[in-house]
């Protein structure tokens, strides 16, 4: 997954990798790969020299907001490229015919169904409630359309980049 990374105003982009409960984290001109654990009281970093504490909690418009040593870092979901706009919520893709899918941003769990298979969505509107980290993300829907291809169910655990839904055009659904 690609993130941005705002740290004193200046964006650099990530690639965070989940793996069997460990983040791997790639930060573009940076040398080295930060490795984030998971801990009950926040998350564990090294970058293979150091380790600190950090706590993470969602910020607005889908911001992962990081506390380490006072200082705070907020991660924005990206498309990943060059000079392309953020997006909040999963990852989503438009495919031939305006239809767009809507995948999970990493390994989580649907907590809650907002909309069903079949219902009339305005883009913007939530669909479901994504829990990652211990943070729940409202998923919108990226267009307008009629929901189809439904594969979330409440409590269904889903890795990353697993199809969600669909977004159908109105007309064609």
């Amino acid at each position: 997954m690609r993130r941005v990374l705002s740290l004193d105003g200046e964006d650099r982009r990530v690639e965070v990798r989940a793996a069997d409960g460990v983040l791997r984290v790639g930060i573009e001109g940076g040398g080295a790969e930060l490795i984030a654990r998971e801990t009950p009281g926040g998350w564990t970093i090294t970058n293979g020299r150091r380790t600190v504490e950090a706590g993470v909690a969602g910020g607005r418009n889908g911001e992962l907001v990081v506390e380490i040593a006072g200082h705070t870092y907020r991660f924005a979901a990206d498309q990943g490229a060059a000079g392309g706009s953020r997006r909040r919520g999963a990852a989503a893709g438009g495919t031939a015919g305006g239809r767009s899918e809507v995948r999970t941003p990493m390994p989580g769990k649907v907590v809650r169904l907002l909309r069903e298979e079949g219902e009339q969505v305005a883009a913007g509107d939530g669909v479901l409630v994504f829990e990652a980290m211990k943070m729940q993300n409202e998923i919108r829907a990226p267009a307008s359309g009629v929901i189809a291809n439904m594969r979330a169910a409440r409590g269904t655990p889903m890795e990353g980049g697993e199809l969600l839904f669909v977004v159908e055009p109105a007309e064609s659904a």
